[in-house]
């Protein structure tokens, strides 16, 4: 969705020591109503679909519900606010008025800030707005500027932002800026880097989503050539060109050159260049990369589909619906878009009204799901409308204290689909690039054992794991006797994840373990499935002993969306009807010769 600021007016009642926008008095033709709706006029003709009003401070103005209403007679698709809310004391108004979201500008995490906005009193004041703006229904994001005044205590914020309003906040953006009337607040772009690396490393451990501000902060090359990072950045390929942007030569052999804008020129005549590690693999290319607008991507991944065979109630159908895509581990075959924000509430709740008319079972996933404070409404939601099984995908990390997995349960929860991908906090943690999360998940585990929910167990073989797969089993066994185990085969299934022959083993070297794990479950009594789904094996390499897989009824057509193949011998199999094949990515890599048609 294309965005256009319009500026309502450059007075502010608070003086922030970075602002550039701020001015003493205005104009008084340039912002009478007429002229500000004449400004939102001319940015729908030019192809704007949202509005966002800006100023100075535009709720310094009485006819601000008149100017956002104004906005949506013109054409604007959404109209949002960007404010310090202070003097917003009741929303109602401006949400009436078509209101949708507010971008609230607050750099700190306590009353300090006030030295910073020049306003005693201005931190309390927007916290109370903040308050009126959810409220009213307002979707708020806050926004929160990288300068010496601020970056040391900037990774307070994500965690004060969650104890004071949950999960209310949508996202938490950080912008560093260039320009400033105090040339002391700048930070050169490797000050600003280790400000925002530390400032997401608190976001990650609290839940609290994070991103950089649309066209700001250092280019990723002075994260490293793999940051950790890279879903903080937006890049859209081929929209690199910017005037007030360089590019150096230590760019030319970077993977984002095409879609990076290169140095800030302000920042760069300041303070000369960063350290500069150009982005050297795919895989940080594919992560730091954006299709389409954020908005088209959360609502082409929000919802998707699958099937899988269930002993109890046979062939299923599910919508695996994402309530978050932000997650607290970072295992490197995920191909979820973590760097997203959160879809909004309406949007989850319409997808699982429509999962639920159409009978398809409702898993909640992520990201990690437990990370959205909204999931036991959810769940209870699903429940009331669903006689489907209503699943959680988890890591299970958030539920070692056994309180969110009481509510869970209360709230309607069937079963857990819980990723444990080691024998080992060795392997695990490793894997998902989390340390000490091993240990939590299987605390969480432990809590759901303990309840009447089914837990499914789930294992992603890929090559770093592929050795401790029969001590998972035994650990499942000893720890976890009632649950099931669920093995998955890593999947270059989106441009997301690497094609590499370093995480993708071949099926060949796969199956001889497989097929101990699969004696060690049947010795001890494991339930061991999975092979039937997505993100299991083709049905001709699955051990014999487990042929009622091969009962799946036909796969519709186009199901997969063409993100498998049948390669020559799939044409002669009995089970080509209801396998779906062998994944392109797979095939790129190794080929399709260790595949054997079943008669």
């Amino acid at each position: 969705m294309r965005s256009e600021q319009v500026q309502t007016h450059l007075r502010c009642n608070q003086n922030c020591t970075y602002c550039t926008a701020r001015r003493p008095s205005d104009d008084l033709g340039w912002v009478r109503a007429a002229a500000v709706e004449g400004r939102i006029a001319g940015a729908i003709a030019a192809g704007a679909r949202e509005i966002i009003l800006t100023g100075g401070e535009p709720a310094l103005r009485g006819d601000l519900a008149a100017l956002i209403g104004a906005a949506k007679r013109a054409g604007a698709e959404r109209v949002s606010l960007e404010t310090n809310a202070t003097r917003i004391l009741d929303a109602s108004a401006l949400a009436a008025a078509g209101l949708e979201r507010a971008l609230v500008n607050l750099a700190g995490s306590g009353p300090w800030i006030d030295a910073v906005t020049r306003d005693p009193g201005g931190f309390e004041a927007t916290m109370r707005g903040i308050d009126a703006l959810l409220a009213a229904g307002v979707t708020v994001d806050v926004q929160a500027a990288v300068v010496r005044s601020t970056a040391s205590r900037l990774p307070e914020l994500p965690a004060m932002l969650r104890d004071r309003f949950g999960g209310a906040i949508r996202t938490l953006l950080l912008v560093v800026p260039v320009r400033s009337p105090d040339p002391r607040e700048l930070l050169d772009l490797d000050a600003a880097g280790s400000a925002i690396r530390a400032t997401e490393a608190r976001a990650r451990r609290t839940g609290m989503p994070l991103k950089l501000a649309p066209g700001s902060g250092p280019p990723p090359c002075v994260h490293g050539d793999e940051p950790r990072v890279a879903h903080l950045y937006a890049m859209t390929p081929g929209a690199a060109a910017r005037p007030d942007h360089e590019h150096l030569e230590a760019c030319e052999p970077c993977a984002v050159r095409d879609r990076c804008p290169g140095v800030p020129s302000d920042a760069l005549s300041r303070f000369g260049p960063p350290r500069m590690t150009p982005v050297a693999t795919d895989r940080a290319r594919r992560r730091l990369s954006l299709i389409s607008t954020v908005e088209e991507q959360i609502a082409r991944e929000l919802v998707q589909p699958n099937r899988r065979r269930d002993p109890t109630h046979g062939d299923l159908e599910e919508d695996i619906i994402r309530v978050i895509f932000q997650c607290n581990q970072a295992c490197h075959f995920c191909f979820v878009s973590t760097h997203l924000p959160a879809a909004p509430d309406a949007a989850v709740e319409a997808a699982i009204r429509h999962a639920s008319e159409r009978g398809r079972v409702i898993t909640f996933s992520g990201g990690e799901p437990t990370l959205n404070p909204d999931l036991p409404r959810y769940v209870r939601l699903a429940r009331s409308l669903s006689a489907r099984p209503i699943v959680l995908e988890t890591n299970a990390t958030r539920l070692a204290d056994g309180t969110l997995v009481a509510d869970l349960v209360e709230a309607g929860l069937d079963e857990a689909f819980v990723s444990l991908h080691g024998a080992t906090a060795e392997v695990s943690d490793a894997i998902t690039r989390a340390p000490g999360t091993f240990a939590q998940t299987a605390l969480g585990l432990d809590q759901l054992h303990a309840t009447s929910v089914r837990v499914d167990i789930n294992f992603v073989i890929c090559q770093a794991n592929l050795h401790e797969l029969p001590a998972w089993v035994a650990l499942l066994a000893e720890r976890w006797p009632r649950a099931h185990a669920t093995v998955s085969f890593v999947a270059p299934s989106t441009d997301v994840v690497p094609r590499e022959r370093s995480l993708v083993p071949r099926y060949t070297d796969v199956l001889p373990v497989l097929a101990e794990a699969v004696a060690q479950a049947a010795a001890r009594g494991v339930e061991l499935g999975g092979f039937e789904s997505m993100c299991g094996v083709p049905l001709c390499l699955v051990p014999s002993s487990l042929d009622r897989f091969f009962a799946l009824s036909e796969i519709p057509s186009g199901f997969d969306a063409g993100e498998f193949v049948k390669s020559g011998p799939c044409s002669a199999c009995s089970l080509a009807s209801r396998c779906y094949g062998i994944r392109r990515g797979y095939v790129e890599l190794h080929g399709d010769g260790e595949l054997r048609p079943l008669a």
